[in-house]
């Protein structure tokens, strides 16, 4: 299997990253010096979380996809950070809660990777935190910023994800091999600790029998096609950004305990792409919209789901 590290920049220009790294499929970066203007560099540390938002419930996953965890507190999961293969406190639970409310009666079987904070709010719980992570990015377009505090969580509501999360994890956390939802672009920006990321081109999708392979430890006698796989490779920083194009395939390992903000985005470059999912789920951002007085105020929107069916919507070009 060939073998690439991803290229290291800083003090880019826009124009040459979306030329070099957006054109096609798209490349990875790191750019070293994306978020110098963070307050979060100095701010976030382990202790100021659990100090200010300590109390909060969160989800702890064993690795993201596992649809596993335990509901926990955020003060409790960053005292289990320094102690991974010890007992996390707090009730197991599943993915697939909401329509199954019985709760895991006991643990699951042996698991290979350490509880992974991937189910805290904390942006959404606490939107002052966004001042922390200002500006964006400065070597790449993003619409995301764009859109008003109503709309962007509009969109939330019919994708049913988060533009930005803070990810909080120990020595070992592991997001395995996958690609990200809806065509976006994304950035991990390692705010404390390392990580280590490996990367696969959509034009190698094939070989990588739908993400089920580990790059890390790959079994070749069921995965063949993976030896023609090509795989960039990186460690991440404290104070590096990964820029992780549309449809790339990543797999992230923790390398130290650590705090990443992970952002999904789009711009003119998958635009299109991007927005042709929430028509595809125009019921679902309908129902949305409709079920939310602030929503509709903020936005300005008069109709109901029942007009649409009643055939009596009039809309109002002014």
């Amino acid at each position: 299997m060939k073998r690439i590290q991803v290229e290291r920049k800083n003090k880019v220009v826009p124009a040459d990253i979306a030329r070099e790294h957006l054109r096609g499929v798209g490349r990875p970066v790191i750019i070293a010096d994306a978020m110098d203007n963070w307050l979060a560099r100095s701010k976030w540390t382990f202790e100021f979380f659990k100090s200010v938002y300590g109390h909060d419930p969160a989800v702890a996953w064993l690795g993201r996809g596992s649809g596993i965890g335990k509901l926990t507190t955020l003060s409790a999961y960053i005292d289990f950070l320094d102690a991974p293969s010890g007992e996390l406190p707090g009730l197991w639970t599943h993915e697939d809660i909401e329509n199954d409310e019985s709760p895991l009666r006991a643990e699951p079987g042996q698991h290979t990777s350490p509880f992974y904070l991937l189910g805290w709010s904390g942006l959404r719980q606490h939107p002052e935190l966004y001042d922390d992570i200002a500006p964006p990015p400065y070597f790449v377009e993003d619409l995301v910023t764009a859109l008003s505090p109503a709309l962007r969580d509009v969109f939330e509501a019919a994708s049913q994800k988060q533009f930005s999360a803070i990810l909080i994890g120990p020595e070992g956390s592991l997001s395995a091999l996958h690609r990200d939802w809806w065509n976006t672009h994304a950035y991990l920006a390692q705010i404390r600790g390392r990580k280590r990321a490996i990367l696969f081109s959509p034009e190698d999708a094939d070989f990588l029998y739908g993400g089920e392979v580990d790059p890390e430890l790959p079994d070749f006698e069921r995965f063949p096609l993976f030896e023609h796989a090509t795989a960039y490779e990186c460690v991440i920083e404290p104070g590096d950004t990964l820029f992780i194009p549309a449809n790339w395939f990543h797999h992230v390992r923790g390398l130290e305990k650590s705090i990443t903000v992970s952002h999904n985005f789009f711009n003119d470059s998958n635009f299109t792409r991007h927005i042709t999912h929430y028509l595809r789920n125009l019921p679902l951002l309908v129902k949305s919209i409709d079920k939310s007085p602030n929503w509709r105020q903020a936005l300005k929107i008069g109709w109901r789901v029942s007009d649409f069916i009643d055939g009596n919507v009039t809309i109002d070009l002014r």
